[in-house]
């Protein structure tokens, strides 16, 4: 299947793209998930360097050199890059509520690796109220196709346990320190994920939540 990548597209690839471009030195003018002019002026600058055709898209020959590999695998196998919900890389659904609560196993995976521990996921309705949340909680147990999971941490570990999250989920780091949710597609179903970091209430903890959509 060609590979391909163009002006236009809006979605979690685009943001790898941008850090890609980033890293080499051909800086798109930010990462935000959005490929724009300056998106292509990076592409067709990497392009030039590389000694291959400059037309701004990101194809096979541009993908073996910017990421040393032709397969659109990378890109988690999609194939169109035109925006909507995207799927993010080894994740999977399963377990309880809805299939959320095996949505947050690779977060798990992710803090475990870095020493990082599960200070919170689902509570009962009495320690919902005792912690100042609410029933709209994706932690409470009363949201059945719902699961959330906090890992306690702060400061510049916080800063590379969210990057990581959001990387590995596809939410693109724009969102982390907001309150914006972000919908890929996981074996077949969709599920919107809130990342919050350093806003409030989150600074000594990140917090991925879980919806079924």
């Amino acid at each position: 299947m060609a590979l391909s990548i163009r002006q236009n597209s809006r979605n979690s690839d685009v943001t790898r793209l941008q850090q890609a471009l980033q890293n080499r030195g051909f800086s798109p003018q930010g990462v935000d998930g959005i490929f724009g002019n300056n998106t292509r002026s990076a592409v067709m600058a990497f392009q030039r360097s590389q000694g291959i055709a400059v037309d701004g898209v990101v194809g096979p020959d541009t993908a073996q050199r910017l990421f040393g590999s032709r397969d659109t695998k990378y890109f988690d196998g999609i194939s169109d890059f035109q925006g909507g919900p995207s799927g993010p890389g080894n994740v999977n659904a399963g377990g309880g509520w809805g299939g959320s609560q095996g949505v947050a196993d690779a977060a798990k995976g992710i803090a475990r690796s870095m020493g990082i521990p599960v200070t919170s996921e689902k509570r009962n309705y009495a320690d919902t109220i005792r912690v100042g949340s609410n029933t709209g909680s994706d932690h409470y147990t009363g949201n059945t196709n719902a699961y959330a999971v906090d890992f306690g941490v702060a400061g510049s570990r916080g800063d590379e346990l969210a990057r990581s999250i959001a990387d590995r989920y596809g939410i693109p780091r724009s969102s982390i320190g907001t309150f914006n949710r972000h919908t890929v597609t996981i074996d077949g179903q969709r599920y919107s994920l809130q990342l919050l970091w350093r806003v409030s209430g989150h600074y000594d903890h990140v917090h991925l939540g879980i919806r079924r959509a």
